[in-house]
């Protein structure tokens, strides 16, 4: 129980500094830096493009060495790159940081994951990991409040200054979780190929695809969905109350996911149900109560995903191989996070700003129906 506290406390801290600044540096760069729809997806894709590699790598590492080494390394280098976002005067320079950032993300949440799902007992993973997640949705949900709070009365560089004090006290757990973080047993080194990750994936093409439909929709919704609520003339501080709703809605759906679970292949077709449907309204809307209704439907999909996909993914893994198998999984998540912003960027600004979201809203659906029709012609398709 205490690495789990310990942990979500972690996930807490990082997930309000993450709440109070990152919906926020979409919109900075194209007030302040004067980014278009297609930088801003480049933004993203440098926060996001470390996530597709490092993983993989940091997952092996996570099962030979001390896990709370890569959660402090982490924690520091978000450290350094969020304060260093007060200082960038290009686009460029914003770019370069974002990396940094990605790469902070990629080393500390399969750290805190991995020590999760290898101190919790089998039968009650998806409660311990739905508790985690609930500390790091409430803190995402209580960031932009505080976030709000600063621009009231700042610029948006002191709100990275600040971010970037509030990250750092994720470094007091991190230390107590170094007697947690220890490896099971000594491992002989063997990296894995191409071919052992396009095995792993294709055995479970189903929780692939919804995977890859999560991360790309969610990479768009913190890289891009926030520069186009602003294009619809809503105020920054709007768009901070936007995402506190949006961690409300997160937030109220984790108490039943335990109970949703066991729902399986149903879970995972409503979820991408319910985020067409939101994806459908911030393309037929662009008021303050529809980007309301859409964040509210996101939140309670994001909720359903990613518990019960990490369920499926560990549920017969080796307890001293999590990471390396945590590790392709966050990977494929990664080029779903890679992919997604700066291909909507370039058709926002190709075929307007709209046009994304009905195009995530049509490819829902289809994935729904085509886990509504592998569940019925084949019911082990999670076996």
């Amino acid at each position: 129980m205490r690495p789990i506290v310990l942990a979500a406390a972690c996930a807490a801290i990082v997930g309000i500094a993450y709440g109070m600044h990152s919906p926020i540096v979409p919109v900075f760069a194209k007030q302040e830096l004067g980014a278009n729809f297609s930088e801003v997806g480049v933004i993203g894709l440098a926060n996001y493009l470390p996530y597709m590699v490092v993983p993989i790598f940091g997952g092996m590492l996570l099962d030979r060495i001390n896990k709370s080494y890569l959660l402090i390394l982490g924690i520091c280098l978000n450290v350094f790159a969020i304060f260093m976002l007060s200082e960038v005067a290009t686009v460029g320079d914003t770019i370069l940081l974002r990396a940094v950032s990605g790469i902070a993300h990629a080393f500390f949440w399969p750290s805190a994951e991995v020590i999760v799902s290898t101190t919790a007992p089998s039968d009650k993973r998806v409660k311990w990991i739905a508790i985690y997640t609930a500390a790091w949705v409430c803190g995402f949900m209580i960031g932009p409040l505080i976030g709000k709070l600063i621009l009231d009365h700042f610029t948006y560089r002191t709100l990275f200054e600040i971010t970037a004090l509030a990250i750092s006290f994720a470094l007091v757990p991190s230390f107590l979780l170094h007697q947690h973080g220890r490896p099971l047993k000594l491992q002989s080194y063997k990296p894995f190929s191409l071919a052992d990750i396009k095995g792993e994936v294709s055995s479970r093409p189903v929780v692939s695809a919804v995977v890859l439909y999560y991360a790309v929709t969610f990479g768009v919704l913190l890289a891009i969905y926030p520069a186009y609520i602003k294009a619809a003339s809503i105020s920054d501080q709007d768009i901070e109350l936007l995402f506190f709703v949006f961690g409300i809605a997160r937030f109220a759906t984790l108490p039943f996911v335990h109970r949703i679970a066991g729902r399986g292949r149903t879970a995972l077709a409503a979820a991408v149900a319910v985020m067409a449907t939101g994806m459908a309204v911030s393309f037929a809307f662009t008021s303050l109560w529809s980007f309301t209704a859409a964040l509210v439907l996101a939140g309670i999909a994001t909720s359903i995903f990613y518990p019960i996909t990490f369920y499926f993914v560990t549920r017969n893994a080796p307890l001293e191989k999590m990471g390396t198998k945590l590790g392709i999984y966050e990977a494929l998540f990664g080029a779903g996070w890679t992919v997604g912003p700066v291909g909507v960027g370039l058709s926002s600004d190709t075929f307007g700003p709209a046009s994304p979201y009905l195009a995530f809203s049509i490819l829902g659906i289809i994935l729904t129906g085509a886990i509504v029709t592998t569940s019925v012609k084949k019911s082990n398709m999670f076996s």
